[in-house]
């Protein structure tokens, strides 16, 4: 008997600092997207007065949707760059902020920016023409409940074809080198060229627009798991990372980690940004099998120099070094 209590003893406390483990991230996790939901939440009530304001106002509908859209992009990025950092930060002891941040805030803020008054123009233009969705809330009878599920399926299946685009049409490697080059990656530096996000807005977000329709009660939360996982994905905290197992489902920081891994060998592996099978299904897929944040960046690639560097570099001769 004692022999074998002696044998399961390791296997007994394995067991339970797994379990311990799976409850402290889910607690941490929880608490993420609770507070995330509250501060888009907020935004949304921000940007609705902002936007009415400017209405009551009677300034022109363009400008009311500009200025909108524009004051909810840059809080919601701000406000939730600083959830990550506090996350982040205290890892590191609340040490070297400007550093890890700045040159973040100010690339994602102007790719935010960008970003932001493209698609609010676009959906002006775009509602001048009064075209209806083909599929509407209607014609998904009892599957819309499960709405955001199909509707992040589809997007995530468009987006792992985009991102290998990127990746292996040169001129597309242009505007997305830019956000390989990034070391030392956290939620601030996420950010992507701004004309790599108005590809995103061509390519996916209107012709979904034109797709389907989508009721907002049933996609309240979709947004807030859409933007928080941009954040999250480039986040190096360890306290917010998955148990192994659900990576066969869903990617977490590690293993986009490896996406932009320094090393030649993990080149072209994990292009989800979402749900992880889509790269099991299509040969992409390298699992972890540590919990480790290798080196990112790019060699021989010359870092940004500054904020007209970031505008314009795609667009030079050495776009692509």
């Amino acid at each position: 008997m004692k022999v074998t209590q002696s044998k399961s003893l390791p296997a007994d406390f394995a067991d339970k600092e797994r379990a311990v483990s799976i409850w402290r991230f889910a607690l941490t996790f929880g608490l993420l997207v609770v507070l995330s939901e509250a501060i888009l939440r907020g935004v949304g009530w921000a940007q609705y007065k902002i936007g009415f304001a400017l209405y009551e106002a009677e300034a022109p509908l363009i400008w009311v949707d500009l200025v909108a859209a524009l004051a909810n992009g840059l809080l919601s990025f701000l406000g939730l760059v600083s959830l990550f950092a506090f996350f982040e930060w205290k890892q590191l002891g609340f040490n070297d902020f400007r550093t890890r941040y700045a040159e973040g805030l100010l690339y994602g803020g102007t790719a935010i920016s960008i970003g932001v008054a493209l698609q609010a123009l676009a959906f002006s233009a775009l509602r001048s023409f009064e075209i209806e969705p083909l599929l509407g809330s209607d014609d998904f009878g009892p599957l819309l409940v499960v709405f955001p599920v199909i509707y992040m399926v589809v997007i995530g299946f468009f987006e792992y074809w985009l991102h290998r685009a990127l990746h292996d049409v040169p001129i597309l490697w242009r505007l997305h080198a830019i956000h390989h080059q990034i070391e030392g990656m956290n939620a601030a530096r996420s950010y992507s060229h701004w004309a790599q996000d108005a590809l995103y807005l061509a390519v996916i977000t209107i012709p979904l627009v034109f797709l389907i329709e989508s009721p907002q009660q049933y996609v309240a939360l979709l947004t807030t798991f859409y933007l928080v996982s941009n954040y999250y994905m480039h986040s190096d905290n360890p306290a917010l990372s998955f148990p192994p197992f659900l990576r066969h489902i869903l990617a977490d920081n590690i293993y986009h980690h490896y996406h932009h891994s320094r090393a030649v060998e993990d080149w072209g592996r994990n292009y989800c940004s979402f749900f992880s099978f889509y790269d099991r299904i299509f040969g992409t897929q390298h699992m972890p099998q540590d919990e480790k944040f290798h080196p990112t960046g790019i060699d021989g690639y010359r870092p940004l120099e500054g904020w007209r560097d970031y505008i314009v570099r795609p667009f030079t001769k050495d776009g692509a070094r």
